[in-house]
């Protein structure tokens, strides 16, 4: 017997609240626990689709946090943290891998010499180009059944969701 779908889990979920809880409303809830297994399978997506460029997920967003920066497409570790939410030690080690794949490199910092500053390599820049042309593929080809307005509705009921989270974090 195969698992079942997102929609049968979700189903039987909330099932199981109405049973328990009659007197409440379960929608909320709902979409919680949809967000929730939607968790689990973005992260598998973004794999499959940067797997090809022998990325993570992590490798990616510096790559691009890197070309965003424009100009010399430089940025400091700071820059960095902020941008991915991870520790300083992951950090090192990303970059670190990066560079080993000629992706990035390291300057030091010429208004301050003990701060180094990452910079995107040309070939860097055009494998974070190739890994986005074929995201953008991927997210075009998953999304394909959904029509424009549903698109919309989706990315506002998302940014309302991030404010409430944020919200809720302080």
């Amino acid at each position: 017997m195969s698992p079942p779908s997102s929609a049968e889990w979700l189903e039987q979920i909330a099932e199981y609240w109405r049973e328990e809880h009659p007197e409440r409303d379960f929608e909320r809830v709902r979409a919680l626990l949809a967000l929730g297994r939607l968790s689990f399978q973005m992260p598998a997506f973004q794999k499959r689709m940067l797997a090809p460029f022998q990325l993570s997920p992590s490798d990616y967003s510096i790559l691009s946090a890197l070309r965003r920066a424009g100009g010399t497409r430089t940025l400091v570790p700071g820059d960095l943290y902020s941008a991915l939410q991870c520790t300083p030690g992951g950090l090192t080690k990303m970059i670190a891998r990066l560079e080993r794949q000629g992706l990035v490199e390291r300057l030091t910092d010429e208004a301050d010499g003990r701060r180094a500053r990452i910079r995107l390599t040309a070939k860097g820049a055009a494998v974070e180009r190739k890994a986005g042309t074929e995201y953008l593929a991927g997210a075009d080809r998953l999304l394909s059944d959904l029509a424009p307005a549903q698109i919309d509705q989706i990315n506002d009921a998302l940014a309302l969701l991030l404010e409430s989270f944020e919200r809720e974090d302080g």
